[in-house]
């Protein structure tokens, strides 16, 4: 029997997202490009922390609003929350190419919008319970926003330790949260999840498409797009095939408090450095059409465009570990497989000197064979737990 409050049914059935937050969602579409374009553009580790850092800052707070939708649903007032919401992620969107500088300042400013925004929507809405619970978790929010805007207000090549330093407070927030106030609706929340995930892969869709300066013309080129296309197919697979039904199965059985566990773990942690992954590898295959097309026409370019092919393995194995760890969360195996699959890519990434259709097909080749291989341990373990259930009988 289902323990706490997992979900709210109605006659129709469970709650769904809507397409109220279907349109919510594009805002997300625009920053994911925002952000993909800052790692295109970065020129070392501080960089790419920079960019971590801002999209940590939107994934806290989008996951917010999707917290508030699932416990209050979106009737017609939400709704118009919802979009007053896309205005405050927007002016953020397009803060983000100069966030480093003159744009951070508006991009605190609408953060703070957006987090006194999120904590009266939960007040007028959420009821007395969920109110007095986000009256002990938006002290950290606005604290999270004042560090942004100070950020903006000090000058000097630091001032993105401001923007990261917002993760100290986050953690904070997600250790000591019980799930107390909270009944989290299962299915909305893990659908919504994957939904955003779709849209960081439609990313990659797009940043491989972008590469293309040109209508593909040689078998090189179709061959390049279809194992890009392979990849992004494979990465769809080793999430979508199982991993959220299992999520969705294993939130109803548990508990209220290990629920909120894995939502605040397993989605607002893992999921933001697998989408961090994602970006990565959004990053990488546009640096390695790029670099092809380059190559073809000849020209300096083509040099300045293989320093970021790295980024395709090095996400991939990003990508890889914390979702080892998500399953680790949801208690789902096998495990060693995918983990060793991460570091197998990591280490590539930092010792094999891949370029070009060779790069392309390493990293398709890596994901068929940890697919190919979780599926015939899964297999046998399905085919084992049978074996004893007749033995039994």
């Amino acid at each position: 029997m289902m323990r706490g409050a997992a979900m709210t049914e109605t006659q129709e059935g469970p709650f769904r997202a809507q397409t109220i937050e279907l349109f919510f969602d594009l805002v997300f579409v625009f920053t994911i490009t925002q952000i993909t374009h800052l790692v295109e553009h970065a020129h070392g580790a501080v960089d790419l922390l920079h960019a971590l850092a801002v999209l940590m800052l939107v994934w806290w707070m989008y996951g917010g609003y999707i917290w508030l939708t699932n416990h209050a649903h979106t009737r017609k007032s939400m709704r118009l929350v919802l979009i007053v919401a896309m205005g405050g992620f927007l002016i953020m969107a397009l803060a983000i190419p100069d966030s480093a500088g003159e744009g951070r300042l508006l991009f605190g400013a609408a953060y703070l919008a957006i987090v006194l925004l999120h904590f009266a929507a939960f007040a007028w809405q959420g009821g007395a319970a969920a109110a007095r619970a986000m009256l002990r978790i938006v002290p950290f929010n606005l604290a999270a926003a004042l560090l942004v805007i100070a950020s903006g207000l000090i000058e000097g090549s630091w001032s993105w330790i401001l923007l990261l330093s917002p993760a100290l407070l986050y953690v904070v927030v997600s250790v000591t949260n019980t799930g107390e106030g909270f009944a989290i609706d299962v299915c909305h929340f893990v659908e919504r999840h994957g939904l955003l995930l779709i849209i960081v892969l439609g990313e990659i869709v797009i940043a491989t498409g972008s590469g293309f300066t040109t209508i593909p013309h040689t078998v090189g080129d179709f061959v390049a797009l279809l194992l890009a296309l392979a990849l992004i197919g494979s990465l769809w697979w080793s999430y979508f095939d199982r991993d959220d039904q299992h999520a969705e199965h294993r939130m109803m059985s548990a508990d209220n408090r290990d629920r909120t566990r894995i939502a605040l773990f397993g989605y607002n942690g893992a999921h933001l450095f697998m989408i961090s992954g994602l970006i990565l590898v959004a990053a990488g295959l546009k640096a390695v059409i790029g670099a092809r097309i380059h190559d073809i026409a000849g020209g300096e370019q083509a040099a300045a465009a293989h320093g970021s092919e790295s980024l395709l393995l090095f996400g991939l194995g990003v990508y890889l570990l914390f979702d080892t760890a998500f399953r680790w969360l949801l208690q789902q195996k096998p495990l060693l497989i995918r983990f060793a699959a991460a570091l197998v890519a990591l280490a590539l990434a930092l010792v094999a000197p891949l370029h070009g259709l060779p790069l392309l097909a390493v990293a398709l080749a890596l994901m068929i064979v940890m697919l190919l291989s979780e599926g015939m341990v899964e297999r046998r373990s399905d085919q084992g737990g049978i074996g004893r259930g007749s033995h039994a009988e």
